[in-house]
């Protein structure tokens, strides 16, 4: 199957465009009201037509042309909207995804420059040593000679100047920037990406990190975050996630329409099972076991039903093997005879 292209910022002139047309041609629609005749200067009365036979054809026209105006007018107003929603909604996935690309760049170049300061801190503390040894000439004379460390055969390492905190780049002719505050450890602890399209869409996250390095060894075992993001549509999410002392962890997902929460339980050999209720209140459990030979299973119960797939889980690699629809809900019928 191929994969689907989309031009969201196409989508967002072509919805922009439809909302313009609109707004031209409202005016008129909503003066040309009733069986009102109009004129290139706005309402007339019979007198201007000079003839009432003329001028009642002309009112029943407009009559009877006014509601399919309308109701084409309220048709259009729709159809801009759901392209210009479609189009954020394809913008909002790709700005997502381009942030988090840049951000797995952007620490590995930190990380290569903390490889780079570790050799130019090296060679600044030993750049002015110099080997001492000696050797008997060749008359047998006891010589004390030098050699220098660093040398034309030994050229220096590269001055790494200051810590990479941004970066810049994206899908198509969108321009994504990251930038980053990073502590002394070379972890960044929070960090801002912006997605902007020629035509004016825009995307935001804002995550600031917490880090626990359980076992002391240098390296974190746990990262938590804090998530805002602002949508191209204007509208807000905060996503939280908190981990607790025995590796399970809560995902928060707070909307305009309240608030998601998942509770995530960590199971033997990287499974898991998580319980995710929504902002309606209606909660989906999914349930991964993994066995020894890396193969597992997964059930899904939630409003719609029970699937079961196997597959492999370390690649997210599901089949569906069985659904079972949800038991009838009965509450609403009566009770007895």
């Amino acid at each position: 199957m191929a994969d689907l292209v989309l031009d969201y910022a196409l989508l967002h002139d072509l919805a922009g465009s439809m909302r313009s047309l609109r707004a031209q041609i409202e005016t008129d629609v909503n003066t040309v009201s009733g069986r009102s005749v109009v004129g290139s200067g706005g309402e007339v009365g019979s007198v201007a037509v000079g003839d009432g036979t003329l001028f009642a054809a002309l009112s029943a026209f407009y009559s009877a042309c006014h509601k399919p105006f309308k109701d084409s007018m309220d048709k259009l107003k729709e159809l801009g909207d759901l392209l210009d929603s479609v189009a954020k909604a394809f913008f909002d996935v790709d700005a997502d995804f381009a942030g988090k690309v840049n951000t797995g760049r952007l620490q590995a170049q930190i990380g290569q420059w903390e490889a780079k300061k570790l050799a130019w801190e090296h060679y600044q503390e030993t750049k002015d040593k110099v080997i001492t040894y000696q050797y008997y000439d060749e008359n047998g004379v006891l010589q004390t000679a030098t050699i220098p460390l660093w040398g034309p055969d030994r050229p220096p390492p590269e001055d790494p100047g200051v810590m990479p905190t941004s970066l810049t780049g994206g899908p198509g002719e969108s321009t994504t920037t990251n930038a980053a505050e990073v502590n002394d450890q070379g972890l960044i602890i929070s960090e801002t990406s912006t997605t902007t399209t020629p035509n004016g869409l825009t995307y935001t996250e804002t995550t600031s990190y917490t880090y626990v390095d359980r076992d002391n060894d240098g390296d974190p075992d746990v990262v938590d975050y804090t998530t805002t993001i602002t949508h191209s549509d204007g509208t807000t999410e905060e996503i939280v996630k908190r981990t607790n002392p025995d590796d399970s962890y809560v995902v928060t997902s707070t909307t305009g329409e309240g608030t998601t929460t998942t509770s995530v339980t960590p199971a033997a050999n990287g499974g898991y099972q998580s319980v995710t209720v929504d902002t309606e209140g209606e909660t989906t459990t999914v349930t991964v076991a993994v066995n020894q030979d890396g193969t597992g299973t997964k059930t899904e119960v939630g409003p719609n039903g029970t699937d079961v797939y196997t597959g492999t889980p370390a690649i997210g690699q599901w089949t569906l093997q069985s659904h079972t629809d949800p038991e009838p809900d009965y509450s609403q019928y009566p009770i007895g005879v």
